[in-house]
């Protein structure tokens, strides 16, 4: 049996933009993330000498079905290259400016002030002022957009106002004290508001427009992807002048194309990986862990059938022998963990978040309070996945059945599979996938706070979350101002939600790729994705 990462096909593309290199295998241990304090300042890294970029990378992707140029339609991955960001983080993961060069926040908590870095550019020559972040922040928190992140920048979730003060001063306005918005504020990209009115969005989204390292070449659906560099970029001017992605969805076609030298970076699974890195082959493991988990879907409703009872949910975690899968189904690449976009390291971890261990025996007690099967109607737990995570979940599947629990996979359509773990659209209980679980395997963060909303909130995306005390101590542990009682209030949030059983952690995986030698050293943004770092990638010396 092939033993593949546990990725939807719609997010494998996303995988690669969680990733980076430096070298032959190595790793960076992942900081903690700080809140900015009330005032922040930044200094960018100073720009290097004259770059003329050369050749080309080229990435093999294996769908390009979640991509999009704007940053309001799902999320723009190739957009992350595109397009730079209002504030960042660098890698000991404080958050810092990018296009604002410092931030305040008044003594009450409401009024951000940023203060926009002079002499910005975008690539058709106009300048970038507090008019262009006014505009992005105020689309990005939209109702019209899709982004993930969006609904915390959103009149509906704790936005006031949003104002330009002069050409370089832009002010946003909340209702309540949230430190936490660096987060969101990090990941709206900024557009060109005189450009994009211009042209219209859809005239964008064929010919987009940014301020960043990359500039738009081409793009033919399903095929291929095309940017160039920006020799004017004020940071780190790319040394190859195009990076170009390939949809290939064989992986044996990627893996031949490796070896012929078209493609410099694949997506493939562990068993290829190790497979080329034994051949020789260098491989990369960079930035933060991914993070392998399964997700129960409205277990409030009395129609979740068997996953409405915790001792059940309980049962399916006990039942994982997660440390043989990290030795067998991952090649030891993995660890037992893979906790809701959290890790060791990571701002608010505790070791009361490690996973359960195997207990076969306590899986069956469990089993047998809650009198399952005879105590359900339909006893059959249902497990939905996009193809790409196929084996993982009949592993799963075959420890479930060990236990005794009755499981079927629904292999859907990865924008089917989208649909159903991202609506902001409460569940009413009569949906088709009300009980059911949704695998997930993506790249953890510094902080996850918002990633907790959407998984153990009310407001969330995921339709998981349906508990009073949890909503309390997440608005208390976001709106307080102090950071070190914000933090110890956060690891009690994260502890108790870890007792709800919505989120089970199975693992937690090395971020490995294999690296065509074509490249040299990643000295870009690596802390963050792929996208953020592919100007910081060298020519092999």
């Amino acid at each position: 049996m092939k033993k593949w990462l546990a990725i939807p096909l719609v997010l494998l593309l996303a995988l690669i933009m969680i990733l980076g290199s430096c070298g032959e295998t190595t790793k960076t241990t992942a900081p903690a993330t700080t809140f900015a304090p009330a005032t922040q300042a930044t200094t960018a890294p100073a720009a290097p000498g004259k770059t003329v970029p050369t050749g080309t990378i080229t990435v093999a992707s294996v769908d390009f079905s979640y991509e999009s140029t704007d940053p309001i339609f799902y999320e723009s991955f190739w957009g992350w290259s595109m397009y730079d960001s209002l504030i960042t983080w660098n890698e000991k993961g404080t958050y810092i400016g990018m296009v604002a060069e410092s931030w305040t926040i008044s003594p009450d908590g409401n009024t951000w002030t940023f203060k926009i870095k002079k002499g910005l550019k975008f690539h058709n020559g106009d300048p970038l002022t507090a008019a262009d972040v006014k505009f992005s922040v105020d689309r990005f928190g939209s109702d019209e957009s899709t982004n993930p992140w969006s609904y915390y920048l959103n009149f509906k979730y704790n936005k006031v106002s949003s104002a330009v003060i002069d050409d370089f001063t832009f002010q946003y306005v909340t209702a309540r004290p949230e430190p936490a918005l660096v987060i969101p504020f990090a990941w709206t990209r900024i557009l060109p508001k005189t450009y994009f009115e211009k042209v219209g969005q859809d005239y964008f989204r064929a010919h987009p427009v940014g301020s960043g390292p990359w500039k738009f070449v081409e793009h033919t659906p399903e095929t291929s992807f095309t940017m160039e560099a920006n020799t004017d970029y004020p940071g780190q001017v790319p040394a190859f002048k195009y990076v170009k992605y390939l949809q290939v969805p064989e992986e044996a076609t990627q893996v031949a194309m490796l070896q012929r030298g078209e493609v410099d970076l694949v997506t493939v699974n562990m068993d290829r990986i190790v497979s080329l890195q034994k051949a020789g082959w260098k491989t990369m493991e960079l930035g933060l862990p991914i993070l392998n988990n399964i997700n129960f879907q409205g277990t409030w409703f009395p129609s979740a059938g068997a996953v409405n009872d915790i001792r059940v949910r309980q049962a399916m975690s006990f039942a994982i022998n997660r440390q043989e899968m990290c030795n067998t189904f991952y090649q030891g690449n993995a660890v037992p963990g893979g906790t809701w976009f959290i890790h060791p390291g990571g701002y608010g971890w505790t070791d009361a978040l490690k996973p359960d261990p195997y207990d076969l025996a306590k899986a069956k007690a469990l089993l047998k309070e809650a009198n399952y099967p005879a105590a359900f109607k339909d006893p059959t737990i249902h497990i939905y996945t996009a193809a790409a995570s196929l084996d993982f979940t009949q592993v799963l599947q075959g420890y479930w059945a060990a236990a005794g629990i009755q499981v079927k996979i629904e292999v859907v359509d990865s924008m089917v599979f989208g649909g159903y773990f991202f609506t902001f659209k409460r569940m009413t209980g009569t949906e088709p996938n009300v009980g059911w679980i949704f695998p997930w395997m993506f790249g953890t963060v510094q902080n996850n706070t918002y990633h907790c909303a959407n998984m153990y909130t009310k407001v969330g995306a995921h339709n998981t979350a349906n508990d009073d005390k949890a909503d309390a101590m997440y608005k208390d542990a976001t709106g307080e101002l102090d950071p070190v009682k914000a933090e110890k209030k956060w690891q009690d949030f994260q502890v108790y939600v870890k007792t709800l059983y919505l989120n089970v952690g199975i693992a937690q995986i090395k971020p490995l790729m294999v690296v065509g030698p074509k490249l040299g050293q990643f000295t870009g943004r690596n802390w963050i994705s792929l996208a953020d770092c592919l100007n910081g990638i060298q020519h092999p010396k």
